[in-house]
């Protein structure tokens, strides 16, 4: 009996540290999918819009981030650029000059704990781009 709690007391602080740990890779995962999915999503409504904007971006994205748990979409950064295929500023799109939304999104991620050797602070940057149609 006293060897089984000896070896428990051991064994526990590596056991809970593990599914910590776990729980902060898995956090991760999930921030990262919601920022390429936020950035999706926003181009994709640019995309369609017949009068893009930086503001309508934000909102698009910020509303897709914020489906994630412990996600704080206000603290994203968001920028939208139109530009055609050599980088000019664009406002149409057409057949012989397409124009292309680019939406970024930007996320600082931090972990649960802080741990040693590690950094706590990742940064997520996902970046889209899709050509206009309207």
């Amino acid at each position: 009996m006293g060897q089984a709690i000896v070896e428990l007391a051991l064994l526990l602080p590596i056991l809970v540290f593990g599914m910590i740990g776990a729980a902060d890779v898995a956090r991760a995962l999930a921030v990262q999918l919601a920022v390429e999915n936020s950035a999706r999503a926003a181009a994709e409504s640019e995309v369609m819009s017949s009068s893009p904007s930086q503001s309508a971006a934000q909102t698009a994205a910020r509303s897709e981030l914020g489906q994630t748990p412990g996600v704080a979409p206000a603290s994203a950064t968001v920028t939208e650029t139109l530009a055609d295929g050599s980088g000019h500023a664009c406002t149409t799109s057409t057949l012989s000059a397409p124009c292309f939304v680019t939406v970024s999104v930007r996320y600082t991620f931090t972990t649960l704990v802080h741990w040693p050797g590690v950094s706590n602070t990742f940064t997520f940057d996902r970046s889209t781009r899709l050509r206009r149609y309207l």
